[in-house]
């Protein structure tokens, strides 16, 4: 559930981000895009951890880093 949730959320983000960038020509990055993607990984990091797959989530939580960063980026701008 977990995993399936995580991915779908992963998934809605790189459409949307798509869709700004491709269709509407826009190269910034979508604030949505990063939330989306950064609940998404949260969701596959809980089904990592109930599976007890430590490197998985590790892993996860490493691909975290860069979106929260850039958010925060953009926040402060």
């Amino acid at each position: 559930m977990y995993f399936t949730t995580g991915l779908i959320l992963i998934t809605i983000a790189w459409i949307i981000q798509f869709y700004k960038t491709v269709i509407q020509k826009n190269k910034h990055i979508n604030p949505y895009f990063l939330i989306l993607y950064f609940v998404g990984v949260i969701f596959l990091v809980i089904g990592d951890l109930l599976i007890n797959d430590l490197t998985g989530s590790v892993l996860n939580l490493i691909t975290i880093i860069l979106p929260v960063l850039i958010l925060v980026s953009l926040i402060r701008d």
